[in-house]
């Protein structure tokens, strides 16, 4: 039955994606890889921050965060970046949490009690690390004690040198970080080994 498939298409870690195209390499299938990210938006003072900010971060929370192209990182030039946090800070705090299978516009839990441990565990790190925690943090939201919710979180004055800033977290995480130029900028979003997506906010 190998040999009847013509072609592989997986979205999920990079560990399993390397099994499959290995799997598929001995009958020379196409393969189709959609594996980790940490996709940045770089975000520059002329550009539309009112309008901006709140969608990187609505982006960002969309489907709690469990998405492998959501943009957890705003790369921010520096005279523009104090505004975006305070904006950035009243988005991830603007979320509602509750019960998926109720009607409204609110964010849901984390798929199993992994992937939660996971993000707790990735939010002690950025904790521990120095990263200014503006929003959200560690535990569950008040009243949802049952069930795999997260605090929607927001980090500041991150850097690439933090692993929030360099692993995929997979959940409602989202990080500032400071540059000087565009250069910088481009600078610290190829330094990752992860692609996938990546958005200017510039006019």
């Amino acid at each position: 039955y190998k040999r009847q498939i013509q072609m592989m298409s997986f979205t999920g870690a990079t560990r399993a994606g390397t099994l499959v195209a290995k799997e598929s390499a001995d009958t020379i299938k196409r393969v189709t890889l959609e594996l980790g990210g940490k996709s940045p938006n770089l975000v520059f003072a002329d550009a539309e921050l009112d309008t901006l900010v709140p969608a990187a971060v609505a982006e960002c929370m969309c489907n709690t965060g469990q998405s492998c192209d959501a943009p957890t990182r705003l790369l921010v030039e520096r005279s523009c970046y104090d505004q975006v946090v305070e904006m950035a800070k009243k988005a991830t705090a603007a979320p509602r949490v509750g019960d998926p299978t109720e009607e409204g516009d609110h964010l849901g839990p984390l798929f199993d009690q992994i992937q939660y441990d996971r993000v707790q565990a990735m939010i002690k790190v950025g904790i521990d690390e120095g990263a200014s925690l503006l929003a959200g943090g560690l535990g569950k939201p008040e009243g949802l004690e049952t069930g795999w919710y997260v605090r929607p979180t927001l980090f500041a004055d991150v850097h690439n040198g933090m692993r929030i800033a360099r692993e995929e977290i997979f959940g409602p995480v989202f990080s500032c970080v400071r540059v000087e130029n565009s250069a910088e900028g481009i600078e610290l979003i190829n330094n990752l080994r992860y692609g996938n997506g990546g958005s200017v906010f510039t006019s």
